[in-house]
């Protein structure tokens, strides 16, 4: 099995390059579109979406599918294999050609991800990981920090939408980080942001209102680099929409910080 590992990451390797190929290839002004307020995607979302299901598809006819943009699509049983992919993650920053977002691909096996890549089209660096296997950056072993303080460390979060009925809960979980954390970064991407914190550039991070394309490779990378993943409502990560992570020195006093 750990043969077959390294397989399906090289196939999920390919698949996100092939996209990112087509995230850089694209015409600036594409038609936006509105999911709901503060929430944009374009044409080309689906389009990617739709390709990396249709090679998925071809090569392994009995997986699952689960996208952003189409949703669930084959095998979808506890125990099938399936295949949770974000084409852009990060729609807002590359419809604004602010230059920050990502392809998010992985594949999950009973709630838990096998393999998982990240892949920033504008930066070309590819993150990537299989259980068992370390997380890798370009090919270079990945390893998150170690701050020993909260003070000393580096938060990445994800803004809510506007209308989120959590926002005020948010927003008073905010301050508190602000008040705790050496700094505090938003980029729009959590798929470049847990990568980030897999790679040591950031050390935390937490987000509400996820979807499990968002989170899906990002949990793979971080554990593998040595990182700790968890959710703050106690469910199972895929089937959260509240997702926190840390270095393993802070994974404590975060947890505490958050659920104040």
């Amino acid at each position: 099995m750990r043969e077959s590992l390294l397989e399906l990451r090289q196939f999920a390797e390919t698949l996100a390059q092939e996209a990112a190929e087509r995230v850089r290839q694209a015409r600036r002004g594409a038609e936006v579109q509105e999911k709901a307020a503060g929430d944009w995607f374009s044409a080309l979302d689906g389009e990617i979406e739709q390709h990396i299901r249709q090679r998925i598809t071809q090569a392994y006819p009995d997986h699952g599918f689960l996208g952003e943009e189409g949703g669930a699509v084959g095998a979808q049983g506890a125990n099938d294999c399936i295949w949770v992919v974000d084409p852009i993650d990060g729609s807002m920053n590359f419809l604004r050609d602010f230059p920050h977002y990502a392809v998010s691909i992985a594949l999950v096996q009973g709630g838990e991800p096998l393999v998982g890549c990240v892949v920033d089209p504008v930066r070309g660096e590819l993150f990537s990981a299989a259980r068992g296997w370390g997380a890798h950056l370009n090919g270079e072993p990945l390893r998150v920090g170690s701050p020993q303080r909260l003070l000393d460390a580096v938060a990445a979060t994800v803004f809510p939408k506007p209308h989120a009925g959590f926002l005020p809960d948010y927003v008073d979980q905010l301050g508190r980080v602000l008040g705790a954390v050496a700094g505090a970064r938003r980029s729009g991407s959590m798929a470049l942001d847990l990568a980030y914190l897999a790679a040591g550039r950031v050390d935390l991070f937490w987000e509400r209102g996820m979807g499990a394309w968002d989170a899906a490779a990002g949990v793979l990378l971080i554990r593998e680099a040595g990182g700790e993943v968890f959710t703050l409502d106690g469910l199972p990560w895929m089937q959260s929409a509240q997702i926190a992570a840390a270095t393993p020195s802070l994974s404590g006093p975060w947890r505490d910080l958050l659920a104040r």
